[in-house]
């Protein structure tokens, strides 16, 4: 199961717009790079790689086999992972955390619905991040949500850092609401999200750091919250940029980058202040979970050499068998089956 916990709801976001909103003190945008690749034509969301240092990821919104993207610094694709097995409607954030196991997670959020007729609800996308980039297929748990009130447009999907909570922000004209993931998802069903508070402003893309404090992008400023319900802190100018529509925050919580649609578009960066600055403690292990990593064909030995290892191996395999088979019934009885918990995000530090 994935574990995900939400705070208790609150009316602080309905009155945050008209709370006073000093303006943050933080130093001019900066263009880091623009996307080299053609095919990044609508990236819709960002996250900074907690396992590859300088590398962020994208994807495309829209619908068919979901693709993500691995750029680095100077905006070159270094690696493009295809989820194998499933196709999307509407691919519209991405985010991550490093869960209690070190494994450097990926959410894909298939969550868009401009037309609200969704009635069969969205879709969250979990991946273990691939260790090394390089093009290839990647698995994935899917997990089906439904919204307790009819269906949503969203473009926002928040995932706190330290503890992998995982929200989803909805987007209408005049504002939009936050909505939790219910503390155990469940393949395979329809998992009811849990309604949390509004948000009164339009939000393309949003981002919670270290200390859970959530950044809200909107077309023409990012808003700063105490947390999913709490008071606006603080308002950041959003840089001008044709379509904005994806926010993240780095891998060292001290800056924010933000994004834009259109091919060849530049992804900017803005150092903030020290009072808006929260570095993760949880750090990613040396690999991520092999069954969900890159998949590639394996060189199969020829016939004379499997034989000639069979036979040397036989009696020790025979010798040994008895008490490996008592040793691992032993094990499964203390231990989960490592296939059943692949790619999910579980034991999380509370």
């Amino acid at each position: 199961m994935l574990f995900t916990a939400f705070a208790p709801v609150s009316t602080a976001l309905a009155a945050s717009d008209v709370d006073p909103a000093p303006t943050a003190s933080a130093a001019p945008w900066v263009k880091q790079f623009a996307f080299e690749d053609d095919r990044i034509t609508e990236s819709s969301g960002l996250y900074a790689s907690r396992l590859h240092p300088g590398v962020v990821w994208t994807h495309n919104d829209g619908e068919g086999v979901p693709t993500l993207y691995a750029v680095d610094d100077k905006g070159k694709t270094l690696a493009a992972i295809s989820i194998k097995g499933t196709t999307v409607m509407d691919t519209e954030a991405v985010g991550g955390a490093v869960d209690s196991r070190g494994n450097s997670m990926l959410f894909l959020a298939d969550i868009g619905d401009n037309a609200t007729k969704r009635t069969s609800g969205i879709s969250v996308l979990a991946i273990v991040e691939p260790p090394v980039l390089a093009d290839g297929e990647v698995s994935a748990q899917r997990y089906q949500l439904v919204y307790p009130d009819g269906p949503h447009d969203a473009e926002a999907l928040l995932v706190h850092p330290q503890t992998g909570n995982l929200y989803v922000i909805t987007k209408g004209t005049s504002g939009g609401a936050v909505y939790g993931l219910p503390s155990a998802l469940v393949p395979d069903v329809n998992n009811r999200l849990d309604y949390i508070g509004p948000i009164p402003h339009v939000v393309s893309d949003a981002a919670l750091n270290a200390d859970g404090l959530m950044f809200v992008r909107g077309y023409n400023k990012i808003r700063v919250f105490a947390d999913v319900t709490g008071k606006l802190l603080e308002t950041i100018p959003a840089p001008q940029q044709p379509q904005g529509e994806s926010l993240t925050i780095s891998a060292d919580g001290k800056s924010i980058l933000a994004g834009s649609e259109g091919k060849g578009s530049a992804v900017y960066s803005l150092a903030l202040p020290k009072a808006l600055v929260a570095s993760p403690t949880n750090t990613p292990g040396p690999r991520g979970d092999g069954n969900a990593t890159q998949e590639t064909p394996s060189a199969q030995p020829e016939l004379p050499m499997l034989w000639l290892l069979g036979t040397g191996a036989l009696l020790l395999v025979l010798i040994g068998a008895s008490g490996a088979a008592a040793a691992s019934r032993r094990r499964r009885r203390r231990e989960p089956d490592a296939a059943k918990v692949i790619a999910l995000p579980s034991q999380r530090r509370r």
